[in-house]
């Protein structure tokens, strides 16, 4: 599909045409049920339908909380028939991040399942006008609120036409993002953007339409919705769908649908690693795809399930730069051969290891980075390629700092992604580390900025800076506070956290200072803290550790048992 066909189609066109090939063949498997494409076309219709007789239109958003289920992509696919963006909110998140995330999007109404009920009540006095769709797959419903399954049930599926008005520029779905920086930003995925992932695979696979992929990915995220679901709906592949991820199926799954293509991200494949595997499951894997597969277990996970080809790739959701790799080298997210790079506007630059921020020369430029240095990749912006756009974030205010100008040229225009990799000789990159007010643990990206706020309005600390820390041997990094405070009692803090954030987000390191280090611009120096993580031995601070629903303080003994992984946080 190139450029131009791609400035004109919607993903529900692209999906009309391939329902039209394809009627019979399975577009999702979830546990025992199967989804033909005809199925999923009627559905998306009986969607479509309902919301255009409530008088959904084109501009309007409609928030999404729901558990992986095929229903999930086809209530979406429903509301862009419409031209109704889809808000895909996190289902761990409650309270002050949930309501955020709706009021972000500018969420006309929200479709939740009944589960998340309780969460999406808890913040409705929050919101103003808020319309309620209670989802219950089983159709039964709650008296307070539209039960949307019975609806949709009730709903026809006679097709109409497509609103000619609707296009590739046009926004499809916000999938949520810290960025580095800041609480959780609606980044925009538009059709145009959407669609670019099939380019993206089929570059490097032909036959898209004969993979089945294993897909455990929640589907909030851009690699469960972005991922294999959109090879689904725009290139014919079949995807089987999970509730949630577990290392003890996985390869039975596998095996059971016959899958020859599997998600992954890092954390995923070393859950899997470390559980007993069954040699006499029979799977006919081939492929792997995702993020974070880290070098070290990279050769022995691809040995031990015997995996011909990994496709290990670099992107952010906001952003506009794409990497993959082809070739199975270990470790690597993608190869520009330094022949290329002239026409490939991605570059790696020198940063402020104390600020994070570029680097920038007497002449106000940005500096390119020699080779195995690190630095921040950036991806050069141009309106004219759908590829190279920065849809960005809701809001432009959010995108300013995502964006650096005269880079190399007086107006020119980079995305900065505040992610660190290096290139080797060959043009090889590798992924180093994630700068900012972002981390990544447990598969989650987890906002800096948002615990602090969640800390500061809990607790009566002066000061807080919170930053992940690694623990060797560990897939991302895992939550930390500094904190300054006269008052050394950490008494119902983790209930209160807890009850605040999602679990991944919960602090599990807590460490009393007299004061925290900040920049001569009085930037927090995390980095420094960051650094120092939370090793008692090198420490003279006191540091806590999360246990069940309170702070112990972190002793030799215990320190060794979370480095050794005798005990997991």
């Amino acid at each position: 599909m190139n450029n131009a066909s791609k400035e004109n189609i919607s993903v529900y066109k692209k999906f009309s045409s391939l329902a039209t090939m394809y009627t019979r063949k399975t577009a999702f498997h979830y546990e025992e049920e199967v989804w033909t494409f005809s199925d999923v076309q009627n559905f998306v219709n009986k969607v479509a339908n309902y919301f255009k007789k409530q008088g959904y239109k084109k501009g309007d958003c409609v928030g999404l909380i729901l558990e992986n289920c095929p229903d999930y992509p086809c209530i979406w696919l429903g509301l862009s028939k419409l031209g109704v963006a889809t808000a895909l909110i996190n289902t761990n998140l409650v309270k002050h991040s949930l309501a955020h995330c709706i009021k972000v999007a500018n969420c006309k109404a929200v479709i939740f399942g009944s589960n998340f009920r309780q969460a999406v009540e808890d913040v409705v006095s929050e919101l103003d006008n808020l319309v309620l769709y209670d989802y219950n797959r089983d159709g039964i419903g709650c008296m307070k609120h539209t039960n949307l399954k019975f609806e949709i049930s009730n709903s026809s599926g006679a097709d109409f036409p497509v609103y000619d008005n609707i296009a590739g520029n046009d926004v499809l779905l916000y999938i949520y993002t810290s960025g580095t920086t800041g609480l959780p930003k609606a980044a925009v995925v538009t059709n145009a953007r959407y669609l670019t992932f099939l380019c993206f695979v089929q570059a490097v696979l032909s036959k898209i339409d004969e993979l089945i992929i294993y897909s455990p990915m929640p589907l909030y995220h851009a690699s469960g919705s972005s991922g294999s679901v959109s090879l689904t709906l725009t290139g014919g592949a079949t995807t089987v769908l999970k509730k949630k991820f577990s290392a003890t199926s996985y390869w039975k799954d596998c095996a059971k649908y016959k899958c020859n293509m599997a998600q992954y991200i890092g954390e995923m494949c070393r859950y899997i690693l470390s559980t007993p595997y069954d040699e006499t499951i029979k799977h006919n894997v081939k492929y792997i795809i995702g993020n974070g597969l880290q070098q070290s277990i990279w050769k022995t996970y691809v040995e031990k399930f015997k995996i011909e080809k990994v496709y290990e790739f670099y992107g952010a959701t906001e952003g506009n730069i794409q990497l993959v790799n082809v070739d199975n080298k270990i470790g690597s997210v993608g190869c520009i051969p330094f022949w290329l790079r002239s026409f490939t506007p991605i570059f790696l630059v020198k940063y402020d290891k104390a600020t994070g921020e570029a680097i920038r020369d007497s002449n106000g430029r940005c500096i390119k980075c020699d080779t195995n240095e690190a630095g921040l990749i950036i991806g050069k912006i141009d309106t004219k390629v759908a590829v190279n756009r920065f849809t960005g974030y809701l809001g432009s205010e959010a995108n300013q700092n995502k964006v650096l100008s005269d880079v190399f040229e007086v107006g020119d225009q980079y995305f900065n992604s505040g992610d660190v990799l290096f290139s080797d000789e060959l043009g090889y990159f590798y992924f180093k580390d994630r700068l900012g007010d972002t981390f990544r643990w447990k598969g989650e990206n987890v906002s800096t900025v948002e615990v602090e706020d969640v800390l500061y309005k809990v607790a009566n600390f002066s000061q807080i800076s919170v930053y992940g820390v690694e623990i060797p041997g560990t897939e991302g990094r895992i939550g930390m506070a500094a904190i300054v405070t006269n008052n050394n009692s950490l008494v119902n803090l983790a209930k209160d956290l807890k009850a605040n954030l999602p679990s991944y987000a919960v602090p599990a390191f807590i460490r009393i200072v007299d004061s925290i280090p900040i920049t001569a611009t009085f930037k927090l120096k995390k980095m420094e803290l960051q650094k120092e993580g939370f090793n008692v031995n090198a420490i003279k601070d006191k540091i806590y550790v999360l246990k069940s629903d309170e702070y112990i303080l972190l002793t030799e003994e215990i320190y060794n048992d979370i480095i050794n992984h005798k005990l997991r946080l």
